[in-house]
Parts: structure tokens; C-alpha cells; sequence
């Protein structure tokens, strides 16, 4: 079989093209070979993170791959069948463990048992979804998909030194539901996780507090809110908020940073999370519309998800799911409301 050729310079020309690329060939079974990786960014070719997913998925399907290793502008990788089994990846430092078990647990679920994985480094580092990003919003969200994943938080790994672990289960995937997120629906519930390490002053209640008053002050809101003090082996602090809709979601993670007060954190959360509430025009979150695309185009069952932002990674991850023969589009302009369609 001919190998799918992609321009990793095409769309936001990041990691998105090569996560998107690596879990459809796993799936379908169908090769590629992608070139200029990474081509405009300062450091061009491929970053430990990315090797990070190489390895996951080679792992995942038994794949024959070449140009895999730090700085490649090239990949070329030609997947075995998916097998299930009992995983651990190293991501390295504070590389993002959400990323890579967001693109190999939809593979992993394809296989005839379930997995289980153990990925190690940085659970919560910035422009990435943080742990409770991946396990509570985005694992409701492939959910609803029938894909069954449970998470585990053993150590939490801040950046920059990273150091964390967490884990998954994922069981066997029918992949025959579809998903209909046109509409939110009525607002269900509102629910913060706030937590902290290593740090002087009671981080996490103070965030806690700040993002709660913000919420009430601005529109009589309320939520469940679950404080943590977490195990890790640096400082640092994180604050999550999502909105879950009879059928629509929304979710925001934030991380403390030096300089930035505990109250200026969670109030700076509940207005993010408040603008999301006010432009009613998407069901979902601008990050979770992106990460739907695989697990929709894997599920078989087609589906329409509406966002209040139309962003390049979205329209990426699109492009390079219909190379793999996916029926996708995306309508919006970026950076205002559209959506993503997928076809069965």
C-alpha cells in the first residue's frame, strides 16, 4: 500500500498534524510519510515530546518507523494491527502526558482487550490540557462516544522539572455511537478542581475562594469545588473549571505561575469560564472541538459538534483526518463560532 504523504507545515504546523496522522494510520492501517516538520517554528523538526507519541503508538500497533528522533523534519511510519497490553511511556521531563494518552487510548480502545497504561512527565505544563482536563472533560466527552477510559493522578508533575504519573485503563471500543453537540442544552452543573504542592499559604483554598466569589459576584453562580493537596516533586499549583450542559461542556485549566497571586488565578479562571457561559453560539470549548475529531472519525457513527471558536488546530486535525479518507469539514471563521461535522 502507497504511504499518505503530509506537509507537517501545514495548519498551526505543530504537533497537531502528527498526533492527528498518528492515531488515524494506527486504526485504519493505512502509512505515512510527513515532511518539514514543525518547518516554521524556531526550533524545527521533531521535539522529545513528539517522539514521546512515536513511541506510544509504534508500541500500540507494532509499527516500522524511520526519522524518529530529536530534530527529524521527516517521519515515515507504517503501522502493524493494533494490540492490547499493558503499556509505559516516558515522556521526559515536563513533556505533556495528556497529549500522548489522548492520542494512543482511542487506538488502544480498538483493540480486542483493554489496556493499561502508565505515562510519566509533566501532567500539568502550559498549552496543554492538564490532567483533569484529559480525565474529567475529555474523557466524559469520548464517554459519550462509548469509549470507556478510567484515570489515576499517582503524582503530579508541574512544570518545568515535570516528574509526574498518571494512568488509564481503556476497555474494548464497539466505535458505533454517534454524537450530536449542536446545542448545550440547559446548564446541569458547575464543578472546580483546585490543588497545590509544596507551596506556603494555603494555594489551592485561595484559588478556591477567589474563583468562587468571582462566580457569585458577576452571576449568582455556584459550584462543587473539590480542594486538593497533591503529591509532587516540585511546587506548583493548578485550578480547573468546567461547565457541564445537558448535551454541551466546557472546561478551563489554569496553572499558578510565579508572580501571580492565588486570588488573581481563580479570578482570572471564573472569567474565562464566564465569557465561555455568555457566548451561547458553541456546545463546546475551543480545545475540546480539536480533540473530538479522532475519536469521532474512529468511532464510526459520524457526528456535529458546534464551538464558540473556530482555531487553527481545529481545522488542522480536520485536513489531515480527510488524507486517511475521513468525511470531515469545519464551518466558521476562525476565531469566531462554527463547528465540525463528521460523516459516518
Amino acid at each position: 500500500m502507497s504511504l499518505i504523504a503530509l506537509d507537517g507545515a501545514i495548519g498551526e504546523g505543530g504537533g497537531q498534524v502528527l498526533r492527528t496522522a498518528l492515531a488515524l494510520s494506527a486504526v485504519t492501517g493505512q502509512g505515512f510519510e510527513i515532511a518539514h516538520i514543525r518547518a516554521r517554528r524556531p526550533r524545527p523538526g521533531l521535539e522529545p515530546q513528539h517522539l514521546a507519541a512515536i513511541r506510544a503508538l509504534t508500541m500500540a500497533c507494532g509499527a516500522k518507523v524511520s526519522g524518529a528522533f530529536d530534530g527529524s523534519p521527516d517521519l515515515r511510519f507504517e503501522p502493524g494491527p493494533v494490540a492490547p497490553g499493558a503499556f509505559r511511556f516516558d515522556i521526559g521531563a515536563a513533556g505533556a502526558v495528556s497529549m500522548v494518552l489522548a492520542t494512543v487510548l482511542p487506538v488502544l480502545g480498538t483493540a480486542s482487550k483493554g489496556s493499561r497504561v502508565a505515562a510519566f512527565g509533566g501532567t500539568h505544563v502550559p498549552a496543554s490540557p492538564s490532567f483533569e482536563y484529559l480525565s474529567r472533560h475529555w474523557g466524559a466527552a469520548v464517554r459519550s462516544l462509548g469509549l470507556e477510559a478510567r484515570f489515576e493522578l499517582v503524582r503530579a508533575g508541574f512544570y518545568p522539572p515535570g516528574g509526574g504519573e498518571a494512568r488509564a485503563q481503556v476497555e474494548p471500543w464497539s466505535r458505533q455511537a454517534g454524537l450530536d453537540l449542536g446545542e448545550r442544552g440547559r446548564l446541569v452543573a458547575l464543578r472546580g478542581v483546585s490543588g497545590a504542592s509544596r507551596l506556603k499559604g494555603d494555594v489551592a483554598r485561595r484559588q478556591t475562594d477567589a474563583a468562587a466569589r468571582a462566580l457569585w459576584e458577576r452571576r449568582r453562580l455556584e459550584a462543587e469545588w473539590e480542594v486538593l493537596d497533591v503529591s509532587a516533586d516540585s511546587p506548583g499549583s493548578f485550578l480547573f473549571l468546567e461547565a457541564a450542559f445537558e448535551t454541551g461542556r466546557g472546561a478551563f485549566g489554569f496553572l499558578g505561575q510565579r508572580g501571580l497571586s492565588a486570588e488573581s488565578l481563580g479570578d482570572r479562571a471564573a472569567r474565562r469560564l464566564l465569557h465561555f457561559l455568555e457566548d451561547e453560539e458553541g456546545a463546546v470549548d475551543p480545545h475540546l472541538a480539536d480533540q473530538l475529531v479522532v475519536p469521532l472519525a474512529m468511532a464510526g457513527g459520524g457526528g456535529r459538534v458546534t464551538t464558540v471558536e473556530v482555531t487553527r488546530h481545529l481545522e488542522t486535525a480536520v485536513e489531515v483526518a480527510t488524507r486517511f479518507g475521513v468525511r470531515a469539514k469545519v464551518w466558521g471563521r476562525r476565531g469566531g463560532p462554527g463547528g465540525l461535522e463528521v460523516g459516518r
